[in-house]
Order: C-alpha cells, then structure tokens, then sequence
C-alpha cells in the first residue's frame, strides 16, 4: 500500500475526530477516500461527457438500456431502508447523497440515450 502525506485544515481534523470518535482518523479517513473515489469510478463508460452524436447506434441503444450498477443499487436501498427505521451517520449520509447523484445523472443520461434512439429511429416512442 502507498502513503502520502496530506495537509488538511485543523477545523477539517477536529470535525473529522467528532463524526468518529476514538477511532484511527488516518486510518478512517483514507477508507472514506477509497470508498468516494470509487463511487466515480463506478460510472458506466457510457456517462462520460461524450457528446450523443459521436455515439455508434450499438452505444446509443446501450446508454438506452442504462441501470445503475448492482452493488451500488444495492447499498443505495440499504442506505435507503436504514435511513427509514435509525438516523444515518453523518459518514452514512454523504454516501448516500453520492449513491443519488450516480442514480440521478445515469437517469438523465439514460433518457438522453431514449431520445437520441427515438431520433435516430432505433428506437420507437415511448407511448404517453
């Protein structure tokens, strides 16, 4: 395993030890790091910033067809489920904010897909 050194604002530090009390901070801190940083990494190829007209017809359709990663579903509806019956930990929270943005940008890309399919005449119209 690699090791940096990182220089963090002492008000970051002291919020830091107060959401986890009496743990290894360095320790806590880097297994949140791993943990948001792969949520991107998560990101279906397909949601890049590509533009829809450099898409083949097999990508369109595929970015049509677009769910969100099963793992990541998954801890969305655990996050989910125990948000309804306990309150989250602050740590909790901020994944699963992250777990919504990742559902709500693969949403807005999927129907950018569904219309670029629609427009290209893959795909018929979705009925009203």
């Amino acid at each position: 395993m690699a090791q940096i050194v990182l220089e963090l604002p002492d008000s970051f530090m002291e919020q830091a030890g107060r959401l986890c009390p009496g743990q290894d901070l360095a320790g806590v801190l880097a297994d949140r790091l791993v943990k948001l940083w792969s949520l991107g990494e998560l990101l279906p190829e397909p949601l890049s910033e590509v533009s829809l007209q450099q898409l083949t017809d097999d990508e369109v359709l595929e970015l049509a067809e677009l769910k969100m990663d099963g793992a990541q579903n998954q801890r969305l509806g655990e996050l989910q489920a125990r948000g309804k019956v306990q309150a989250l930990t602050k740590l909790e929270s901020i994944e699963l904010f992250a777990l919504l943005q990742v559902y709500q940008l693969g949403q807005l890309r999927k129907s950018e897909g569904l219309a670029e399919a629609v427009r290209r005449g893959l795909r018929k119209p979705l009925a009203a």
